[in-house]
């Protein structure tokens, strides 16, 4: 039976609507499995040589450009010295389905990214042991299939309104250490805080879970145990209607985090960065926290890959 794909099409627009500005990377070409896929590099001035590396993920329908936009990932990566990259999805999409019986997706994206990893890591004497990956949306759908698939690859992943689907358990295989941030909000229309299911002839499935499920998923899968603390972000008075809670998991494997930051009251959105999707998409968005920071700050706290 082929699957639901109703909620995942309802990610188009994801980092589409983000307002023009200039940029100083380059759209560059990159050649794999009999296509020619591009993506937008930024190396920030003086990058010294082994610096790390962020892979950005667009959302359905967005673009390589409009995530840097979206995000702000490129002025981040010069305060801190990373380099940074955004892939362009095949049909603005990504096909972190591949291998669940029902898709019929066939850009190889499994393949691409890592491929495209090794290059740039080769090209720009970057560390390999350094390389994290966070997505948006549907960019963040694949960037926990690539926690399933890439572990080799990646040392810590991270999520923008993204949820577990289903699917995922069959295909992400035994459990093993992993370090996964995900980022919420509870009035997200698009990718329900609760989860959906769907009426098919086969009756009621699952097709997004639930955060809450969605964590404690990664938290079983990392290793962790089943306990967690919680702390509020103070408000900045800037955000009315929202409020930043952070629940981080115990007892994960030493050098392995499990975390959710809770957006309550926000949306469809990246938090810090108004404005820039439409709003009947990102609801409210809070700026009581910098996603973009706080996912670096997340990266860079992670021990290097072994």
């Amino acid at each position: 039976m082929r699957r639901i794909l109703v909620v995942l099409t309802l990610c188009l627009l994801a980092a589409a609507a983000a307002q023009e500005a200039d940029l100083e990377g380059e759209v560059l070409a990159f050649d794999h499995d009999g296509l020619t896929r591009e993506y937008y590099l930024y190396l920030p001035p003086d990058l010294a040589p082994g610096a790390p590396l962020v892979v950005v993920l667009h959302g359905r329908g967005g673009s390589a450009e409009g995530m840097a936009r979206l995000t702000a990932f490129d002025a981040v990566a010069a305060r801190h010295g990373f380099a940074v990259v955004y892939p362009q999805g095949i049909d603005a999409q990504w096909n972190y389905v591949a291998g669940i019986p029902g898709y019929e997706l066939a850009a190889d994206d499994l393949g691409f990214l890592p491929a495209l990893v090794e290059a740039l890591v080769t090209a720009h004497d970057l560390d390999r042991t350094r390389v994290f990956v966070v997505g948006f949306s549907n960019g963040g759908f694949m960037a926990q299939r690539l926690a399933c698939a890439a572990r080799d690859v990646f040392a810590a992943f991270a999520t923008v309104a993204a949820a577990g689907y289903a699917g995922l358990p069959e295909v992400c295989g035994p459990p093993a250490p992993v370090s996964v941030l995900m980022v919420h909000g509870t009035d997200d229309q698009v990718v329900p805080f609760g989860g959906l299911r769907a009426d098919t002839d086969r009756g009621s499935v699952m097709v997004l879970a639930s955060v809450e499920q969605t964590v404690s998923y990664w938290a079983a899968f990392a290793g962790c145990d089943a306990n967690a603390t919680g702390r509020t972000v103070p408000q900045t008075g800037r955000s009315p209607g929202t409020e930043v809670q952070v629940v981080s998991v115990t007892g994960c494997p030493e050098g392995h985090e499990v975390e959710l930051v809770v957006v309550a009251g926000g949306g469809h959105a990246w938090p810090g960065r108004p404005d820039l999707l439409p709003p009947e998409i990102a609801g409210r968005v809070n700026r009581d926290i910098d996603a973009s920071e706080y996912v670096w700050e997340f990266f860079a706290r992670q021990p290097a890959r072994e």
